[in-house]
Formats: structure tokens, sequence, C-alpha cells
């Protein structure tokens, strides 16, 4: 309880005294009540969310000034004792000294919890602010961190990339020269190809060439032995004529020395058969001749004249003197047998 002294006695501002001070207005009640819940409000903080946000060095502190506080207003409200008669009104005085010492109390106490409260919310602030601060740092180092790695990243896609089109570049330059490389090879096997298609058929037509020399040569050959056979056969032909124009001359010569006219006759009518087969079988040899090698048409030429000779002209003997005709019978039998043999003999020839 608070020590009053009679010189420190004050009127309550809501009873007035006629004795020692002027007639006031009251406050207004609606202050009153805000003042009063914001009273409670700060009570209510400082017994419950204070002494579990302040550290226990602050406690005691606070505890500390509010005992010294609560000292020097004992000290400055001391009032001496009065007498009976003013013993209400002292009373009065009394009590609203205590209450307004208790107001002013609760009002440094609430200025006290509002230093408090500024206080714990400026630490709180700063704490607030200190982690924000932090959280700011750390979200600027993971950004900072995040751009780093999205640079290295990004770095390191562009080496990528570099490197993917480099190596592309190599490979395109790689099949590039390989297909530089492939033409050339291709146009080298064609070029190659060329010259063996051109050395085959010079030497098909070197070979085409000998064959068909080989072939004219032996056609040649041939002809030639061909024409050797023909003018052989020719010679032979001719030696054999000449042979049975030179029998029948000798026939002939016999038939003039020995036979009569008859005979001589009919040898000249054989002879006359003779030159005509003769002349028979030399057109059968032009035509031989005709069929053969064009080279052979002067050889042909030239062997016509030897068969267009002319026969040895087979004179006639003159009309023998008559002769009685029984001797005659035994040599005209002789020359019918002589004229069966010769025109036995010109058959033997055309068979040859």
């Amino acid at each position: 309880m608070c020590n009053i002294g009679l010189g420190a006695v004050k009127l309550l501002p809501w009873r007035p005294s006629r004795k020692f001070q002027v007639p006031q207005m009251m406050e207004d009640p609606a202050l009153e009540l805000k003042a009063a819940k914001a009273e409670r409000e700060a009570r209510f903080r400082a017994s419950t969310v204070e002494p579990v946000m302040t550290p226990a060095t602050d406690l005691a502190e606070i505890k500390r000034k509010r005992q010294e506080e609560a000292r020097a207003a004992e000290e400055k409200y001391v009032i001496l004792p009065v007498t009976n008669v003013y013993k209400i009104d002292v009373l009065l005085q009394m009590i609203h000294l205590c209450y307004r010492a208790l107001k002013e109390e609760a009002k440094r106490e609430a200025e006290r919890k509002a230093q408090a409260e500024r206080e714990a919310a400026e630490k709180k602030k700063a704490e607030e602010e200190a982690r924000k601060a932090e959280e700011a740092k750390r979200k600027a180092e993971e950004e900072a961190r995040k751009a780093e790695e999205e640079a290295r990243k990004a770095e390191e896609d562009r080496l990528a990339e570099e490197a993917r089109l480099a190596e592309e570049a190599r490979l395109a330059e790689e099949a590039k020269l390989a297909e530089e490389a492939r033409k050339a090879e291709e146009a080298r096997l064609a070029e190659e190809a060329k010259k063996a298609e051109e050395a085959r058929l010079a030497e098909e037509a070197r070979l085409a060439e000998e064959a068909r020399l080989a072939e004219e040569a032996r056609l040649a050959e041939e002809a030639r032995l061909a024409e050797e056979a023909r003018l052989e056969e020719e010679r032979q032909a001719e030696q054999r004529r000449q042979e049975e124009l030179a029998r029948l001359e000798e026939l002939e010569k016999q038939a003039q020395e020995e036979r009569e006219a008859e005979l001589a006759r009919q040898a000249a009518e054989l002879a006359e058969i003779a030159r005509q087969e003769s002349e028979l079988a030399a057109a059968r040899l032009e035509e031989l001749s005709q069929s053969g090698s064009a080279a052979d048409v002067p050889e042909a030429d030239a062997s016509e004249p030897a068969a267009d000779e002319p026969e040895p002209i087979v004179e006639e003997p003159e009309s023998p003197e008559i002769i009685p005709e029984t001797p005659a019978e035994p040599e005209a039998e002789q020359a019918g047998d002589v004229s069966e043999d010769e025109k036995a003999e010109p058959d033997l020839t055309d068979e040859e």
C-alpha cells in the first residue's frame, strides 16, 4: 500500500471539491474503455506472450526496473498524517492518490510492455529482416548457382552443339571425300573397262582380220588348187584328145593305106564325131570354169583357144579302084570291127 502525505493530496477528477479544486469535465468513457482494453491486452501479453518471447536475462532486467520504479513511486508519494477533521477527505485523497499511483504504475507498466513489445517487434522485425535477407541471400545464391548451372549447361550444350556440328562437318567432309574417291575409282574402272573393251574389240578385229585373211588365203589356195586341178584336168583331157586324135589319125592313115574308101569315110566320120565330142567336152569345161571365181575367167579364156584349135584335116583318099566284091568282104568286116571299136572309144572319152 502506498504511503500518502497531506501535502500531496489531490482531488479526483470525477469528484470535484469546492474547497480544493475547480469542477472539471469528466473524461470520455469510450477513451477509458479503450485504455482499459489496451491495459488488459498489455497485461495479457505481459503474462503470456512476453515471458515466452523474452529471454530470461531480459525478464530479470525488466523485473529489476519495475522494482526500482515502485520504490521511486513510494518515495514520491509520501503524505503526512492528517487530523480527524479531514479524515474522510484525506481518505478520499489517499484513495485517489493510490488510484492515480496505480494508474500511473499501470501506465508505466503499459509503456514498459509497449516498449518491450516494440523492442520485441523490432527484434522480430530485425530477425525477420535478417531471415528475409538470409532467405534473399540464399535465394540469390540459389539463383546465382542456378544461373551458373544454366550458364555451365548452356556452355556445355554450346560446346556439345559445336562438337556435334564439327563432327557432322567432319563426317560430311569424309563422306564427300569418300564420294569423290568412289567416283574417281568408278571413273578409273570405267576407263579401264573402256580400254579393256577397246583392246578386246581391237583383238577381236585383229583375230577377225586374221581369220578373214586366213579364209581368203584358204579360199585363194582352194581356188588355186581347183584351178590347178581344172588345168590339170584340161591338160589331161587335151592330152587324151590329142592321143585320141593321134590314134584316129593313125587309124585313118592305116585306113588310107590299107582300107578302101569306105573305111576312110568311116574314119573321117569317127574323126568328126571325136572332134564334136572334144568340142562338147571343151564346152563343158568352159561352163565349169565360168562357175568358179572371177580370177579363173582369164585363165578359162586362155584355155579356149586350145580347145578351139582346128582339128587336123583328114584328107579323104581318092576313090579306089574297083575291086572284086568277094575279097572286099573280109576288109569290110574288118572295117566294121574297127569302126565298132572306134565308136566305143569316144564313149570312154566322154566318160572320162
